[in-house]
């Protein structure tokens, strides 16, 4: 194993799956900086109750998750569960705010970057805004997510000797993409990035400061998106999941991989 793998922080277990403990973003841009000076590949995936939650009764997801080597602790949720059931602080790292990190530094180091998925139009206001802001950032490839064959999109990555490959599929099917498909693709990092895309674009609008700082993007998105209410009943169940650990009733259902 070389020495960008090596500079991961060893991973924390929490409730069946893991989670990568960066002390900042500039943690994590540094540990990125080290693989694409490495042969490393790496699969990054943003984890927050959600998450957690489903695949403490989906043992496809939580070995989904366990499989990549960066586990973003993407919730102030996760954070808390990490600090009740381990006494111990992790840092949020949330995946949208990553994007934009890697994108700064991408562009500051001429690493190569591809996006993928999204609608036609998002895909490319996406790329028109990224490289409007960042006049010297290396798009070297695109594609939008209503594509046929894989096999093709593969090829397309892999001609365009993309280094960081960002995918905006939804969750969990950018994911499962990525775990089918990283053997294949020689760009050393990809990366799960949602409806990242929409907010790039302004299509989706990105939660202020104080949501983001508090922790509360998830009251932001809520307040926009009232529809999505149904989405939030996952959270109490994983107070109670979270409770159902601390008081021992309940153990992992499969062992974090390492």
């Amino acid at each position: 194993m070389s020495t960008s793998l090596h500079e991961l922080p060893e991973p924390m277990p929490l409730m069946g799956v893991k989670l990568t403990p960066f002390a900042d973003y500039a943690h994590a841009i540094k540990t990125v900086s080290f693989l694409l000076a490495s042969e490393d590949k790496v699969f990054s995936v943003a984890v927050n109750p959600e998450k957690i939650y489903r695949a403490s009764h989906d043992r496809s997801l939580r070995e989904l998750l366990n499989r990549a080597e960066i586990c973003l602790c993407d919730g102030v949720g996760a954070a808390l569960a990490v600090r009740v059931l381990h006494r111990k602080k992790i840092d949020r790292i949330t995946g949208v705010a990553l994007f934009f990190e890697l994108i700064r530094a991408a562009a500051d180091n001429q690493w190569r970057v591809y996006l993928l998925g999204a609608s036609p139009d998002v895909n490319d206001a996406a790329a028109k805004q990224l490289q409007n802001d960042h006049p010297n950032l290396n798009i070297v490839g695109r594609q939008d997510g209503y594509f046929q064959e894989a096999a093709a999109v593969v090829d397309a990555i892999n001609a365009s000797d993309a280094q960081l490959v960002f995918v905006a599929m939804g969750s969990p099917k950018q994911e499962i993409w990525i775990a089918e498909h990283r053997d294949q693709i020689n760009a050393q990092f990809c990366m799960g990035v949602g409806g990242t895309f929409d907010v790039v674009c302004g299509k989706v609008s990105w939660a202020p400061e104080f949501f983001r700082r508090t922790g509360t993007e998830w009251l932001y998105r809520l307040l926009m998106e009232p529809k999505r209410w149904r989405r939030q009943l996952t959270l109490p169940k994983f107070v109670w999941l979270v409770m159902k650990y601390k008081m021992g009733l309940e153990k992992d259902r499969g062992a974090p991989l390492a």
